[in-house]
């Protein structure tokens, strides 16, 4: 540790590494970069960095992907006003939240004078530093009002911008929310992607009228009846969905392309409308209240694949790379190939794939650890393929409404639980002792039977093999989270070791020194 003395920085001294990426950061802003990336591990210390740089700003934001990052912000950082979505709030007029309150739509009462969210929104609005999460902080700027461009924009866990912006630009309509909605109209049949774009464009003046009629009607209803909060829901889907195809058909019109996914179920047709790429968005819709942007992650890898999937010219951008500060010995990486998991050989080696797990299990009889199946398929095929003795040992979950669930439980087991799962590989904290090994059992390609995945694929081919590196490293990630932590992580993919060589010059050196020989 080295003694601190700037102000600035939150804490007594710094970790190795965190005085030069504080200083690298400052000159690139200096020497007139809008856009400064820190490329640094897990253990770098990037929120503290982040912290300095905010509180050396006229004003910041600072935003992350969960909410519970927000929370650990403040936790450390309890200068930092911190502000959640509408949901986290009570409404004060009717037994609900603020998410669904009738201010939604224009409707005002004395009570909300006393408003909880309202509070808590002009205290974020009036502080020099003021943490969100990402979802939260692209409605309120884009449709909510309030919050305005500030010197500094802090983007945390920045690798999942891209996912971000894709997800608060999707449109999804069903006939069955035009009918209840009042909208006399139908989604058009057939796979034509023009036709169901033309179809939603045109769809945006019938849902402003239907939402002003419903204004009309709502008048003079009685505060918490029932017709009330259901003209209330219907005006917030309307004026929602209208915000976001008015988005769609600006970026159409610029040149945007736009996947649609149609299904049918037991209420009609539904569709979902989804930008390939969010390069002419992320400017828009997020950056551009950011004088300056510092963007943060462990997984940057591809600086340039990165920097072009969001719109910004490489060459207009620093990079800031920081070293691992964790020993390698303590995060070894140990290759086991057991089974080959593409779609033609799945079948015959998922079998080879069980019986690899249960050997890893039989190994660490007393130790906790985490399987990344990367499927609903394979994990369930592991978790029915077990010996009855090992499987007592399992906590998974069938969908992702019993995620947290299978967290909590294997959280909280004082035995060796192993924790199977298919979509835990970021944004959970397992050191020490929650898992002292890990696999991660198939290379996790993005799915290319999704049209945009396919699509997104088409258009920068280099994007596909960086989304595979990122998930792995991002999965790696979950077990070591401090120098004194240790766990070992077994890639049991047949194809990895060819993977490995293959992106050799994207994954990073850290992650790299860490793989043992065979």
């Amino acid at each position: 540790m080295i003694a601190c003395p700037v102000t600035a920085f939150p804490f007594a001294t710094f970790r190795s590494g965190q005085r030069e990426s504080l200083d690298a950061i400052r000159s690139a802003f200096d020497g007139g970069h809008r856009f400064v990336v820190l490329d640094a591990p897990t253990g770098a210390g990037k929120s503290a960095v982040a912290v300095a740089l905010a509180r050396e700003a006229s004003s910041a934001y600072v935003l992350t992907g969960q909410k519970l990052l927000q929370d650990q912000y403040l936790r450390d950082f309890p200068d930092l006003s911190l502000m959640k979505g509408r949901a986290n709030y009570d409404c004060l007029v009717i037994p609900t939240h603020a998410a669904a309150a009738p201010c939604l739509v224009g409707r005002r009462y004395e009570a909300c004078d006393a408003c909880p969210y309202f509070r808590a929104k002009d205290v974020a609005m009036a502080a020099d530093g003021t943490v969100m999460n990402y979802a939260y902080f692209l409605h309120e700027v884009n449709f909510g009002g309030g919050f305005g461009e500030r010197d500094l924009l802090v983007l945390d866990e920045a690798h999942g911008i891209e996912g971000a912006l894709m997800q608060f630009a999707e449109v999804r309509l069903t006939d069955a929310d035009l009918a209840r909605t009042g909208v006399q109209a139908q989604l058009p049949q057939g796979p034509d992607v023009e036709v169901h774009l033309d179809a939603a464009i045109e769809l945006i003046p019938r849902l402003r009228e239907r939402s002003s009629q419903l204004a009309v009607r709502q008048q003079g209803l009685p505060t918490g009846s029932g017709e009330l909060a259901a003209l209330l829901r219907a005006r917030r889907w309307l004026d929602g969905t209208v915000h976001r195809l008015s988005l769609l058909q600006d970026d159409v019109e610029e040149g945007g392309r736009w996947v649609v996914d149609r299904d049918r179920d037991a209420d009609g047709v539904a569709v979902a409308f989804r930008p390939v790429d969010v390069a002419a968005l992320a400017e828009p819709l997020l950056f551009r209240y950011g004088a300056r942007v510092l963007m943060m992650s462990a997984t940057v890898l591809d600086a340039e694949t990165y920097l072009r999937a969001l719109g910004i010219d490489p060459a207009a951008a620093a990079v800031v790379q920081a070293d691992a500060t964790f020993p390698p010995q303590n995060r070894p990486i140990r290759l086991r190939p057991a089974a080959r998991l593409t779609r033609h050989y799945l079948s015959r080696d998922l079998p080879r794939l069980v019986d690899a797990v249960a050997e890893l299990m039989r190994m660490h009889p007393d130790e906790k650890g985490v399987v990344h199946a990367h499927s609903y398929k394979i994990a369930r095929a592991i978790t029915e393929g077990l010996p009855p003795e090992l499987a007592t040992r399992v906590r998974s979950h069938a969908s992702a409404a019993d995620r947290d669930a299978a967290l909590t439980a294997h959280l909280d087991a004082r035995e060796p639980t192993v924790l199977v799962t298919p979509s835990m590989t970021e944004g959970i904290d397992l050191a020490d002792d929650r898992a002292r090994w890990q696999a991660i059992c198939k290379i996790p390609y993005p799915y290319l039977g999704d049209p945009q995945v396919a699509a997104r694929r088409e258009i920068d081919p280099s994007w596909y093999a960086w989304r595979t590196c990122l998930r792995v490293v991002q999965a790696y990630g979950r077990s070591v989270r401090s120098r004194d932590d240790h766990a070992v992580t077994y890639l049991l993919d047949a194809d990895f070791p060819a993977f490995l060589k293959r992106e050799r010059g994207r994954l990073p050196g850290w992650f790299l020194e860490a793989i043992e020989e065979a």
